[in-house]
Order: C-alpha cells, then structure tokens, then sequence
C-alpha cells in the first residue's frame, strides 16, 4: 500500500508538472499556426522530429542504465563515469555535424539551411547531457525540483518565442534594431524557434551543472563498459521507439513531396499534438515508474501490484480518449480551418499513445531480469512495420496511413510483450478487469461519436444551440456511467 501510494505521489508530482509544461509548451502551436505559413511550420515539425531520435542515440539508454547500476555500484561513480561518457560523444557529434552540415542539408526535404543543421545539433548535445542530469535529480526522488527546473524550462522557451515571433517584427525598424542588426541574419521563421529552443536548453543546462559537480566521483572503465553491454539493447530499443513515434514526420515530406509535403505534414504535426494529452499521462507514469520499478522490483510481498498499475494506467488513459474524443468541437478552438482538416487522426493518435504507455509498462520485465535483448527485438519489429506500413499508405491515404501505421505497430508491440513477458518473468497480469473497461469505453465511444449524432436526422426543428446541449450533456452522463461502473468494481471494495 505504501508503495503503491508512492508511486502515485510521484505520478501526480511528475504528472502535475509534465501537464503543465507540456500544455503551455503546447500553446505554442495554435500562436506557430496563426503566425507561420504551413512550409515553415513543416519544417519545424520535421526538425524537431530528428531532435528527438537524434536525442535517443546521444543518450544511448545511460539513463536506464544510470537507474540500474546506481543501485549497487558506487553511486557518484555511476554517475560521473556516465556523464563523461555521454559529454565525449556529443562533442565529437557536434563536429561531425559541423564538418558535414552542408551535406545534412543538401539530404533533408526542401534544402533545409546548413545554419539549422548546426542549431539542431547544439540543441540535441545540450539535451543530452541535461538528460542524465534529469534523470540523477529522479532518481534522488526530488520530483518536485525536477517539475519547477522544466517549468523555468518552458517559460523561458514561451519568452523567446514571443521575442522572437511577436516582439521582433512589430518592433524592426525602430532605434533599438540598429544595436540588433543580427535580427535579419534570417527571415526564416523557423530559424527563430530553434534558437529560442537552444536559448532555453542551454539556460536549464547553466542551472543545473551544480549537480554534476557535487557529485564527482571515479571514472571507473570497466563499469563504463558494463553499463554499455547494458545499455546497448536500450538504445535499440530507443531507437526503435522514437522511429515508431517520429519517422512519419520524417517519410510525409518525402512521399508526398515539394512544398504540398511540408503542408501535410504542418497538418498532421498540429492534429498530432493534440494527442499530445494522452502523451503527457503516460510520460509523467514513465518519469515516475521507472525508478520506482528499480527500487522495488525484488519484493515479492504484492505480487499482484503491477496487475493493479497496469490496470490504473488503462483507466485513467481510457478517460483521456473519452474526453478528448468527446469535446473535439472545443479543442479545435486552438486549430484553424486549414488545420481541421487533420482531426480524423485524433482517436488513432490517441489509441496509439495508450498503447505506446502499455507497451512501456509491460516491457520493464527485461530491463530487471537483463534479457534487453527482446526490448530491442520488439522494437526492431515495430519499426519494421511503421516503417513498412508509411511507405505502402502515405502515397494511399496520406497522413491518416501515418497515424494508422503507428497504431498497428503498437498494437503488435504489446502483443509480442505479454507473450514473452509470461515466458520470461513471474509478473502476472489479472486481463479480464483490463479488457472489461477497454471494451466498455468503446461502446461509450461509439455511442457518443457515431449514434448519438443520428438525433440530427430526426430533431432537424432543435435548435442548434439545444441539439448541442443535448449532446453534449448525453456524452458528460456516458463519461459519468464510465466512472459509475469503474467505482463499483474498483473503489467499492478495497483499493489495494
């Protein structure tokens, strides 16, 4: 029980602080799509998209593997001999970077500028190195420093933005420009929200360097080649995973082409965000599972305790769809007509990340009985298939292929953890309570979505305003059934 409680503590303290930078992070959006033409915001879609894979292979899964070893070695020592690592390679990633950026640049859709290439890499080295930073100020259990220094983070990227986007070009011109003639270095919009980017990931880094210094230890090599025997399968598996979420906005440009590529993807990229809340559930379940699954995975007194998290998670991530799906009409309020285009993505966005969250909660059965093998060969699979799949239905159906081809993959993905997750590990999950709500939470969606609208066809004298009451407050009162039931099966009796 108090596990259990403490999990949730960190959930909700990590989850409060993910929701909130992630919403005002994503704020930006609806400002980028009213101020930027849909190439430049295509361009940052992609751009950020090879942020985050090009993130994943600087990590190289130190950050897990920080989490394992921590535990027994010499903690300082674990720590110091990883960052070490990780800041050697993101320095000669950088010069590699600056060397070859005209031909990065040549190679990505639409001749991207070499000066972006550059930006990019700056971005992907601070990050990397403030990731295992992050995850040693996680793993002291200081949640709350962790939700305030990416609040400081956001709110500085936000600053930027609106200096950059807003600020600027109402102010050009005037007496202070003439000390800021380095603003027309680029008319490119794009330009300005990756330095904004780099400004506030460099700033986070300033602040948080004091932690790296107060715990300097011994370089030890032989743990250094340990964690990276370790880590290995973790960085396929990263990779593979951030492939399975990003590599559609890397193939939409390319499949479809010249200028109207960048605009599908501006498109998708929007409608793609708006799954965002589903993403945020499960990233503040992750920053806080993890380290708590290290700390308590040898205790055997409740066998069934990850049965119960799995179970939760579902719970909550099902009541996320529901709401989002139904209150679309409202959320596209941050959307513009040419964006709306994209909301049929919204449900498979969603379902996606639900199973991307599953999948994750699944798979920590081979990071503690160190079989990181079938991570990376389940992450191999799903790539193969996100890959396979974009290539066959982006020229088909365009970004809807996308979104489809990321919810296949994950669909698999869990499948193929459970099987070899019962082979390989004595975690039990109870399915029946699991697969009851799924399906429960589809009939509500398909009576709120698809049978309650037929009401139109034969009240065609309401008015629009009552038929809206009408729907709405029906869809509230299915949420709240939803709930009903979930409360006499779950709260009724003991919790825990």
């Amino acid at each position: 029980m108090g596990k259990f409680k403490s999990l949730a503590g960190d959930t909700i303290v990590y989850g409060g602080s993910t929701i909130l930078v992630r919403l005002l992070n994503w704020l930006l959006m609806p400002y980028y799509i009213r101020t930027m033409d849909g190439i430049q915001y295509g361009i940052v879609t992609q751009l950020y998209s090879y942020i985050a894979i090009l993130l994943v292979i600087l990590t190289y899964g130190f950050e897990t593997s920080f989490f394992r070893f921590a535990k027994t070695k010499n903690y300082s020592s674990v720590f110091t001999t990883a960052i070490g690592s990780i800041f050697s390679t993101s320095l000669l990633f950088l010069w590699f970077v600056v060397i070859f950026k005209d031909s990065f640049s040549a190679w990505l859709s639409n001749g991207i500028p070499a000066k972006l290439v550059v930006i990019v890499a700056l971005i992907v080295i601070i990050d990397a190195i403030s990731s295992l930073i992050f995850a040693k100020i996680r793993y002291e259990g200081k949640s709350v420093r962790f939700g305030l220094l990416k609040l400081l983070n956001v709110l500085i990227l936000i600053s930027f933005n609106l200096f950059f986007l807003y600020w600027c070009p109402q102010n050009y011109g005037s007496n202070f420009f003439r000390l800021l003639d380095w603003y027309a270095f680029s008319d490119d919009q794009a330009f300005f929200v990756l330095l904004s980017n780099l400004f506030a990931s460099f700033s986070i880094l300033v602040v948080i360097l004091p932690d790296v210094f107060n715990c300097i230890g011994k370089l030890d090599f032989r743990l250094l080649l340990n964690m990276y025997k370790y880590s290995f399968p973790i960085l396929i598996v990263g990779i593979t995973g951030m492939i399975n979420i990003q590599i559609d906005k890397i193939l939409i440009p390319k499949l479809v082409g010249g200028d109207e590529g960048l605009r599908q993807l501006a498109i998708y990229g929007a409608n793609f965000k708006i799954g965002v809340l589903m993403a945020m559930f499960t990233q503040s379940f992750r920053l806080a599972f993890e380290p708590f699954f290290f700390k308590n995975h040898a205790d055997n007194k409740r066998p069934g305790m990850y049965s119960d998290i799995l179970k939760f998670f579902t719970l909550f991530g099902l009541l996320i769809f529901l709401g989002v799906t139904f209150f679309m009409d409202f959320i596209n309020i941050v959307l513009t007509e040419e964006y709306e285009q994209g909301n049929v993505i919204i449900p498979i966005v969603l379902v996606a990340q639900l199973l991307s969250g599953i999948y994750f909660t699944l798979s920590v059965w081979y990071k503690v009985t160190d079989n990181t093998k079938y991570g990376a060969f389940m992450g191999i699979v799903g790539s193969i298939i996100t890959v396979s799949l974009n290539f066959i239905l982006i020229p088909v159906i365009g970004y809807i292929g996308a979104a489809l081809a990321s919810l296949i993959c994950f669909a698999v993905m869990v499948g193929l953890s459970i099987y070899w997750g019962n082979k390989h590990s004595n975690i039990r999950y109870n399915w029946w309570p699991i697969l009851r709500y799924i399906a429960l939470a589809a009939v509500i969606y398909v009576t709120g979505i698809y049978i309650l609208p037929l009401i139109n066809i034969y009240k065609s004298d309401f008015s629009i305003l009552w038929y809206d009451i009408l729907l709405y407050g029906v869809r509230i009162g299915l949420i709240i059934v939803f709930l009903g039931f979930v409360y006499l099966k779950e709260f009724k009796k003991k919790l825990i």
